[in-house]
């Protein structure tokens, strides 16, 4: 008895310290794995950095080395292989830049001092060397990424649901159990209570309720009796109302029309209604973490939505990309797919396979103008922008591929400082 009482009393205590020691180690359980994948991410990029700085002071000697292409296919080839690399530059003894790759970043900032790196602190890391000839080798890796942080936060949070939700089972568990202890006394009650003053018996009517929805069968009348005098006669019970059955026919119009489901039944991509919110999420979350997106609107000239060609040129395009939920119907005989993480470079890049896989599937003639496949593309380059300026301006990209005879594929490239000595100047 006294262990039961003692159990009673402290029992909220310990739990809320049990509670309590549980939630403090799921919550250093993802700062250890966030910190160790920043350790594992700066040993990669410092060892990467030294295989760059070895193949460099091999070729590079002389200012015109830099340019040559020796140099140029060894920094490709560590650019391809290293996820890691953001960045790559090669300087003079007075700071002009002779090699950089990619040739246009967010991560670049031109100041007095000449071309220099502004990267976001913690996740990223810049290294600088000297080689031959006063030329100075400077990259910069991105050592925490996107990944290492979401993963941790989300088995953090999943760990967290899984304990609050068995602690409220126990919770559940322990109300019933208290609940059921206090159940033979209360029988015993009512049954006492039976015993001394039984209950009326209950009326037939009572019991039992008409049909819903159903009509009442007309009632025979029964012989008129002759009421006292000076008694009022009883009042007349009121007819039951028929009851209101909605059809599909009573609904509003137009409230069963618009899109069915997420994507399109015949082409697989989803519906061009959702491009702008989603586009506009994925650029908040970009500038949250200070990435970049690129938007991609391809268009196939000659064919419109729903036939067998623009299905084909669908599946292929979708097929191409990892995200399928990022791309969308657009306009006519096009579409639109939003690309995170990637900058405008990169994108062209793989706009470039793409038209390639394209040509070889509808075998249209690169040179051959008014029909084939177009491409116009944009990107945030760090800039802070809506969803429609976006669109608009990969729009005014594919209008200019169609009309450059050229090039298949046109991308706009903003200028981050134009962009924002014009907003500040609104």
């Amino acid at each position: 008895m006294g262990l039961y009482c003692f159990t009673m009393k402290r029992g909220p205590l310990l739990i809320a310290l049990g509670t309590g020691l549980i939630v403090a180690a799921i919550a250093a359980w993802p700062v250890a794995r966030i910190s160790i994948a920043l350790g594992a991410g700066r040993a990669e990029a410092r060892a990467s950095f030294a295989d760059i700085r070895n193949d460099a002071l091999a070729i590079v000697s002389a200012p015109p080395d830099a340019l040559g292409d020796a140099w140029r296919h060894a920094a490709s080839e560590a650019w391809r292989h290293e996820q890691r690399l953001l960045a790559l530059i090669v300087k003079d003894a007075s700071g002009e830049v002779l090699y950089a790759m990619p040739g246009a970043s967010p991560y670049y900032r031109r100041d007095a001092k000449g071309l220099s790196f502004e990267r976001p602190e913690g996740s990223t890391s810049s290294f600088s060397s000297s080689l031959p000839s006063s030329l100075t080798l400077e990259a910069l890796y991105v050592t925490l990424s996107q990944e290492s942080l979401f993963y941790p936060i989300r088995d953090a949070a999943m760990a967290l649901m899984v304990m609050f939700a068995a602690l409220v089972a126990w919770l559940i568990v322990v109300s019933n159990t208290s609940h059921d202890s206090r159940e033979p006394n209360q029988a015993r009650t009512v049954f006492s209570e039976a015993t001394a003053r039984p209950a009326p018996p209950l009326e037939e009517h009572a019991l039992y309720a008409e049909e819903p929805f159903m009509e009442p069968a007309a009632a025979v009348e029964p012989a008129a009796a002759v009421e006292p005098a000076g008694i009022a006669p009883a009042p007349t019970a009121p007819e039951p109302s028929k009851p209101v059955i909605l059809h599909p026919a009573d609904l509003p119009d137009g409230i069963l029309s618009g899109p069915r489901g997420l994507f399109d039944d015949e082409s697989g991509l989803g519906w061009e209604a959702y491009l702008r919110e989603r586009l506009g999420a994925e650029l908040r979350r970009a500038a949250s973490f200070e990435q970049d997106l690129s938007l991609l609107i391809a268009s196939l000239d000659g064919s419109k939505r729903g036939e067998e060609e623009f299905n084909l040129f669908a599946t292929t395009i979708r097929d191409y990309f990892s995200f399928k939920d990022m791309a969308f119907l657009f306009g006519d005989g096009g579409a639109a797919f939003i690309l995170p993480n990637i900058d405008v470079d990169h994108a062209v890049r793989m706009s470039e396979e793409l038209l390639k896989k394209l040509a070889s599937s509808f075998q249209f003639k690169a040179a051959q103008a008014g029909s084939g496949v177009y491409m116009g593309l944009s990107s945030r380059a760090g800039r802070l922008v809506d969803a429609d300026r976006l669109i608009g301006e990969a729009m005014a990209a594919l209008s200019k591929s169609r009309s450059d005879s050229d090039a298949r594929i046109m991308a706009f490239k903003p200028d981050p400082e134009k962009f924002r000595a014009y907003l500040a100047g609104q």
